[in-house]
């Protein structure tokens, strides 16, 4: 697998197509439509992407949420499959870096928030690159977690990071979260309920 952020983004269309404009996602209150208008304004609209973490920007990301939002929804999908050329996440050796992580777990977001999912199973090229995602999305958990966190992919390796925190015992606390490497991911970006790992 050469490029898992350009596959996953195709594959997030294809289920979103299928869900329909209106389908929930794993992001409350968020329909498929708007994880798309997301996505579009997150490549699309830098100042109005900033609006989703800065206040002062918090204008132009309505603005653009409300310009897209009379959009038909098949357009606003080829909108997301065809990014444009210019942006950063096109660019070779930052795509992988950029959207991996983006477009699988809001792949994910669609698929599980459908009555019936099962997991995927995918290639070992593709399980390899979920889980360097993994590796630099335990950084920012990690730091906010009280302990040590580790992550455990069987057949992919172990990583640790954070700080080690000592509880009222004396004893080192801390995490260790265990599973395949999407689930390991989709638990370090938020979706720890509808992640299939083991916490000890």
């Amino acid at each position: 697998m050469n490029n898992l952020a350009r596959t996953e983004r195709l594959r997030l269309v294809d289920a979103a197509r299928r869900a329909g404009e209106d389908a929930p996602t794993l992001c409350e209150g968020w329909t498929t439509r708007d994880l798309a208008t997301h996505l579009v304004i997150r490549e699309r609209h830098l100042a109005a992407a900033l609006g989703i973490f800065m206040p002062k920007f918090e204008g132009k990301l309505e603005a653009q949420e409300q310009a897209y939002a009379s959009m038909p929804y098949p357009r606003l999908l080829g909108l997301v499959a065809s990014p444009p050329r210019w942006t950063p996440g096109g660019w070779p050796g930052v795509e992988s870096v950029m959207n991996t992580a983006e477009y699988l777990v809001h792949h994910e977001d669609i698929r599980r928030a459908a009555i019936e999912w099962i997991p995927r199973r995918l290639s070992l090229p593709e399980n390899r690159a979920v889980w360097t995602a993994c590796r630099t999305a335990l950084l920012p958990f990690a730091a906010k977690a009280e302990g040590r966190v580790e992550i455990v992919g069987p057949g992919f390796g172990q990583r640790s990071a954070g700080r080690h925190a000592s509880g009222s015992s004396g004893r080192t606390s801390g995490i260790t979260i265990t599973g395949e490497p999407v689930e390991i991911l989709l638990y370090l970006m938020g979706r720890e309920e509808h992640a299939l790992v083991d916490v000890r």
